[in-house]
């Protein structure tokens, strides 16, 4: 998310990730954006994707909704997120394969792709 506008073309991380970083600049100024606040809208779409297939299990506070949620949570596939591509499960909560991995430096205060 750090190093979006530097990630190649196509890069499948790219797209989700601008999303969310021009999204977070505009509510805060430009040169605002934070990794954290990556992670919560990272989750936010997890849920979004988890939520609907719940539901098929049960009504919210229910324990049906609530195995209906971690199955869901725990199956997600190819989602991108602004970190990189989820892909879940029961065994691997963390979800991201090696598309979610770039090595960067910081030169002059700004992150860059390492042989950028």
């Amino acid at each position: 998310m750090l190093v979006t506008e530097r990630l190649p073309e196509g890069n499948p991380v790219k797209k989700s990730s601008a999303v969310y970083k021009d999204a977070y600049e505009k509510a805060n100024g430009a040169g605002s954006l934070s990794t954290f606040g990556g992670h919560a809208w990272d989750a936010e779409q997890m849920l979004q994707r988890a939520i609907p297939e719940a539901l098929k299990k049960g009504q919210p506070g229910t324990e049906a909704f609530r195995d209906g949620l971690r199955a869901a949570l725990e199956n997600l596939k190819g989602l991108p997120v602004s970190h990189g591509i989820m892909n879940t499960t029961a065994n691997d909560h963390n979800g991201f394969d090696d598309r979610a991995r770039v090595m960067v430096q910081i030169v002059d205060g700004k992150w860059k792709l390492l042989n950028d």
